[in-house]
């Protein structure tokens, strides 16, 4: 029970209603939109799964590998995500509260979590996703498509307040992220998001 609890926890749970087009110098028409948001869900849910499986396996050990999996092989699982779905889409988990800095978000990112915290607080809800069209450092135009993460109960069994998580995670955590920032949250908080970076020339 305590492995599952902890899975769930790495995992987050991911909780979707409403939506917003960004537009940035050209409008998101919505034969577009359609095509974005197909692409974007089911490279989210690829990502997931794909992370998924790799902590249920880790958890057949310790927790505290586990831990590991996230630290050492989450970010080059997301790039073999990315190559198996090819196109030259991209990837990326990002949040205001990070784990890891290579997860910080940028100045179009910042805007976008922006945007759920806002919904979230005017209306109580997290909006389905958020899209915006953007030239990224490549030089090319992408649609950015972003799915929210909410904070649900097992979630606190890593990312909660210090006195609801085991200590030795915590230290394990401490060790590997000193600059941790990923903790203190409570149920229902809004955790960040996955960002699904999609080249014009895939939506053909």
């Amino acid at each position: 029970m305590k492995k599952s609890i902890f899975i769930s926890a790495l995992i987050g749970a991911v909780i979707l209603s409403g939506c917003k087009t960004k537009e940035e110098n050209v409008k998101v028409n919505p034969v577009d939109e359609k095509k974005v948001v197909e692409i974007g869900e089911e490279t989210s849910k690829k990502l997931l799964k794909t992370l998924k499986g790799e902590l249920v396996n880790a958890m057949k050990d310790s927790p505290q590998k586990a831990i590991n999996v996230c630290s050492q092989k989450a970010i080059p699982l997301t790039k073999k995500v990315e190559e198996e779905i090819d196109h030259g889409i991209k990837i990326k988990r990002t949040s205001f509260k990070y784990r890891n800095p290579a997860n910080a978000p940028d100045s179009y990112e910042k805007e976008a979590l922006k945007y759920f915290e806002e919904s979230l607080k005017e209306t109580g809800k997290l909006p389905k996703y958020y899209i915006q069209k953007v030239k990224e450092e490549d030089g090319k135009v992408y649609y950015r498509y972003y799915k929210p993460l909410k904070v649900a109960p097992v979630c606190l069994t890593c990312h909660g307040e210090k006195k609801y998580i085991d200590e030795t995670v915590y230290q394990k955590i401490k060790t590997i992220y000193p600059n941790d920032k990923a903790t203190g949250y409570k149920v229902g908080d809004f955790r960040g998001v996955i960002r699904v970076s999609i080249p014009l020339e895939a939506l053909k």
